[in-house]
């Protein structure tokens, strides 16, 4: 079913990275969030905050989305389920960074997001099967 759900942020040289770091938390526990540093295009530093969760533990964030995502928001995923799904059978989504500081869980097309993929176990790995699964439990 769920196999893993990998999160990943970026904290720019003018963001405060424990602020992000919270953000993310309210998705992942604090030790599971792992960092890295990248330059941007003109040399300004970034960090790179990665977190993983594995089946049950993506499930549980599955519930989540369920329980906290407000309704219009949760129809407009189910909705865009087909369009959201990569050939790898992952879920791609981006969840606002503002609002998860807030402790709200809302998508956002905006590039200063909590980026999200959820990769399907199928078998076998197709498309199709990933989309009717995340349909039956979203």
């Amino acid at each position: 079913m769920i196999h893993r759900v990998h999160f990943r942020a970026f904290v720019s040289a003018t963001e405060d990275e424990e602020r992000v770091r919270r953000a993310l938390s309210i998705f992942v526990p604090l030790d599971y969030i792992r960092s890295s540093k990248a330059s941007g295009y003109y040399g300004n530093p970034i960090t790179i905050l990665e977190a993983e969760l594995r089946r049950k533990e993506g499930i549980q964030f599955i519930h989540m989305l369920r329980e906290q995502l407000p309704a219009a928001e949760l129809s407009r995923l189910r909705r865009e389920i087909p369009a959201r799904v990569d050939e790898d059978c992952k879920l791609h989504l981006r969840l606002d960074k503002q609002a998860a500081y807030k402790g709200l869980v809302r998508l956002t097309d905006a590039g200063d997001a909590i980026d999200v993929s959820l990769h399907v176990a199928t078998y076998p790995s197709r498309y199709e099967e990933a989309v009717r699964l995340l349909r039956e439990i979203i």
